[in-house]
């Protein structure tokens, strides 16, 4: 009863509203600000003077303390589901506190078969552990088939038991965690990191639990706006939807190349479904054919001809073809970066196809004079040096069947060396589907290319910039099927928006291509972490967009003098827009507390003050304004509204590409 009293008398409700407002806004900016200076400085300087001193966690300690002051005086208490919610932050931020205060956190360097019982804090203070540890093994797993690494594994000796840490999967003892940092080149030594947070998770872990009970609770209480909102502004239907979008990158006029120069297509065709190792992962050639056309000719097809026979017609009249697409073009867009993509092919980076297994290691070599293993038998490396001379010699005099003949050759070949780390014939003619979808005009299927790219990568495509934004386009599209039908303006929002996704992910220039993902990304997280903060992105780009067209419409119709006109049709799409902003902000919400939960996993530590973290959270708080709406009367007005929901769209911009581009930081590959 007393701290009910307290935090009823803490201030006026007037004056408290105007501190939470001045502290609210001074966080954004101090946290803004600390991102750019990072930048100049380092991470070290924020972290310290800004993140960990002690003033900013004061501005926390005082905007908690008036926030439930202020729930007490609106009697909060009495809506469970709302009260839950904000009770969560509060929850997660005494967590944060207790690990600010009472974590400890460092590096600890193992030798093989060393034991050793210490480590170095952050203030390089050597600290002692209850335990010794000693490195019995380090290990690299690479992708079956490739040199590409798929995890780092340390194993651990702890009094007769082992404890295997590797990348997202920590090592526990006794409340100490450890996680792999780095290796030595080799292999005899690691850098684990190491820290000791006993309290501090498992209260922040239960805020976690609390909003998501929180956020279940408002989307579906009756004592909320979402009641009125659902029934004044949609009736959810849903529908099956595709999308076709057309674009050529570059339709500058090129030099004609006589078909002399050019391979039969049928003999083409059959190269391109030889296998290669290309981007650290095994597929078609084809693929490769696919990239190097798109990059040298600006699209997938030359001149009629197919990406397989410019690829494969390259290999064997390769001075005509480079006469053709870059020295009678050295203006053309790109040059430098085309030339070093020939460059590429002609040091045999993108031909690797014949593979040989020595011991558990599987090496992929390009044909040509290069000097070969001894461990290779005399016979094979005849082949490996010799198949495509002869291949070349029949494909210039004419014989086809023979063509034909060696390129089979050359898949038995890779099937008995390899059979085993091959893909399937299935997934073969799946990517091969695939890279027709990417390439050909007319039209692009969305779904079909992520559930392709799903299929033939073995994980959701959302791991780089290219396709997060593919997939933002298809949460779009579905949006657009979604509402359509009560909200007719949609129809063209949602595509247009998705237009705008496709442009960028056609910019994302190498991110369109197929790679294995890296091991620190090898975590189910990762999908939920992205997938719904770009879900939410997507939400806030019709919101935008929303926002730009009903500030015209009101301008038009007060222009002229049409006051019925502008509220029919207003309130109809604030009324949309403010339904949509709920699952927004609770997505991204969920989206940064399942990032943080992954970074937790992965690195030790829920939150470093990463500028994509920061700028994240700014966007949340941004966004979270609007929400409080009773408390904050001018977004009453659909003018004001709709205007701060353009300008709060910025945020979006600065989080996804201004960090990337031009802050940096863990995050800045997506």
């Amino acid at each position: 009863m007393r701290v009910s009293v307290f935090f009823r008398n803490f201030a006026p409700v007037k004056l408290n509203k105007i501190i939470i407002f001045t502290l609210y806004t001074l966080i954004i900016a101090c946290i803004g600000f600390a991102t750019v200076i990072e930048k100049y400085r380092d991470t070290l300087f924020v972290s310290e003077h800004i993140y960990g001193a002690w003033w900013f966690t004061a501005l926390w300690a005082v905007l908690t303390v008036a926030s439930l002051a202020y729930i007490m005086q609106q009697r909060l208490y009495k809506r469970m589901a709302v009260m839950l919610l904000h009770l969560s932050f509060v929850v997660i931020l005494v967590g944060a506190l207790t690990t600010h205060l009472f974590a400890q956190r460092g590096t600890m360097r193992l030798w093989e078969g060393v034991t050793e019982s210490t480590f170095v804090d952050k203030d390089n203070k050597v600290i002692h552990l209850p335990f010794a540890l000693t490195l019995k093994e380090f290990r690299i797993i690479n992708y079956p088939g490739t040199d590409a690494p798929l995890d780092y594994q340390s194993v651990l000796q702890h009094e007769g038991d082992e404890v295997v840490v590797s990348m997202n999967n920590i090592g526990y003892l006794e409340h100490y965690r450890f996680f792999q940092q780095s290796y030595n080149s080799d292999g005899k030594g690691v850098t684990l990191g190491v820290s000791y947070d006993p309290y501090g998770i498992g209260i922040t872990y239960f805020g976690y639990l609390l909003l998501l009970v929180g956020i279940i609770a408002t989307l579906l209480s009756r004592h909320t706006q979402m009641r009125s909102l659902y029934r004044k502004a949609i009736a959810v239907a849903v529908l099956l939807v595709s999308f076709s979008v057309s674009a050529s990158a570059d339709n500058s006029p090129l030099s004609v190349i006589n078909s002399q120069f050019v391979v039969d297509k049928d003999i083409a065709q059959r190269m391109g479904t030889v296998n290669v190792l290309y981007n650290n992962r095994i597929c078609p050639l084809n693929t490769v054919a696919t990239d190097f056309t798109m990059k040298v000719a600006g699209r997938a097809s030359w001149q009629g001809y197919s990406a397989d026979q410019v690829f494969v017609s390259w290999m064997i009249y390769y001075m005509p073809w480079e006469e053709a697409l870059l020295t009678n073009n050295p203006k053309k867009k790109g040059a430098e970066e085309r030339k070093a993509i020939v460059e590429m092919f002609y040091n045999g980076q993108f031909t690797k196809i014949f593979p040989y297994r020595i011991g558990h290691d599987v090496n992929w070599y390009s044909p040509g004079g290069q000097v070969l293993p001894r461990e290779i038998p005399v016979k094979e490396q005849f082949f490996i040096k010799q198949s495509m001379d002869y291949l070349t010699e029949a494909i210039v005099t004419g014989q086809k069947d023979r063509a034909l003949e060696i390129i089979e050759k050359i898949k038995l070949f890779q099937h008995e060396m390899v059979g085993d780390v091959l893909p399937s014939d299935n997934k073969t003619q799946a990517e091969l589907f695939y890279n027709k979808l990417r390439s050909i005009k007319f039209p692009v299927l969305i779904t079909a290319q992520l559930g392709l790219r799903w299929w033939l990568s073995g994980h959701i495509p959302l791991s780089n910039g290219y396709e997060t934004m593919l997939f933002m386009a298809w949460v779009l599209l579905v949006l657009t099927a979604v509402l359509f039908r009560k909200v007719r303006i949609i129809l063209w929002i949602g595509p247009l928006a998705a237009l705008c996704c496709l442009l960028v992910a056609m910019m994302a220039g190498s991110g369109s291509e197929i790679t294995p993902l890296v091991p620190v990304l090898q975590s189910p997280l990762l999908s939920a972490h992205v997938m719904t903060v770009m879900c939410a992105y997507s939400l806030f780009i019709i919101q935008m967009i929303l926002g730009i067209y009903t500030l015209i419409l009101i301008k038009r119709s007060h222009h002229k003098n049409q006051p019925s006109a502008l509220i029919h049709q207003t309130s109809k799409f604030t009324a949309l827009s403010q339904l949509l902003l709920y699952p927004a902000v609770f997505l991204l919400t969920i989206g940064i507390f399942l990032g943080a939960v992954w970074a937790n996993v992965s690195w030790g530590n829920y939150w470093s003050w990463d500028p994509k973290e920061s700028w994240a959270l700014i966007t949340l708080m941004v966004y979270a304004v609007p929400l409080h709406k009773a408390s904050i009367g001018r977004f009453n007005s659909p003018t004001f509204y709709h205007a701060y929901m353009v300008v709060a769209f910025l945020a979006v911009l600065i989080t996804y590409f201004g960090v990337n581009f031009l802050l940096g930081g863990m995050h800045s590959y997506a």
